[in-house]
């Protein structure tokens, strides 16, 4: 009777250990799960293959897709399944304009003291630089002159990257929208997303 009574504690002990490990791995991958979220509109081809599922050509597509105004356009994204996109949608999200972090990082510095100085005006310099991209985002909104727009104008449209931008300008001048198709990557896919945002003048 001794010995059956001695067992009694020691099966609790080891219920309650292996409750408190279960415990444990269910914390350690919710911390995992918190992670940061990639922003796809921002997001480096590296971190984007980091994603379940994304290869190197996947990712590459992502990111010739930019701009993007929610997770559900990664839908039109080539080699990215229903299956694979409800895997990542949980990881990834779409940044707001970078523009509103600037007065944080500029008047972070006001009450300090002079040494935070220099810093205050590197922060500064970096604002300007980071609303860049804002504001490309906005420019497919009104038509692109397809002779005329600049390099950065022309990969802020949908499916341009900066080699097809470039062989759009080398292609130049352009009778009619049309004839970007001619522009070697450019095809009728492409030229579907773009046509509402391209004028030839």
């Amino acid at each position: 009777m001794r010995k059956i009574l001695s067992r009694k504690p020691y099966r609790m002990e080891l219920f309650f250990t292996v409750i408190v490990a279960a415990v444990l791995a269910l914390t350690a991958g919710s911390a995992l799960a918190a992670g940061p979220l990639v922003d796809i509109n921002t997001a480096d081809q590296k971190a984007l293959e980091s994603l379940p599922g994304v290869g190197p050509a996947t990712a590459k597509a992502i990111v010739q897709g930019r701009p993007y105004k929610s997770v559900d356009d990664l839908a039109n994204v080539k080699g990215l399944g229903k299956s694979k996109l409800e895997k990542i949608k949980p990881l990834v999200t779409v940044g707001g304009p970078p523009a509103a972090q600037a007065p944080a990082a500029a008047g972070a510095p006001a009450g300090g003291a002079a040494t935070k100085a220099a810093p205050a005006t590197q922060s500064a310099q970096k604002a300007p630089a980071q609303a860049k991209p804002a504001a490309k985002a906005a420019v497919p909104t009104g038509p692109v002159n397809l002779n005329t727009a600049s390099k950065e104008q022309l990969v802020a449209l949908p499916g341009i990257g900066e080699k097809k931008a470039q062989a759009i300008i080398d292609g130049r001048p352009y009778q009619k929208t049309e004839d970007v198709m001619k522009v070697k990557g450019i095809k009728t896919g492409i030229y579907n997303k773009i046509k509402d945002r391209i004028t030839v003048q």
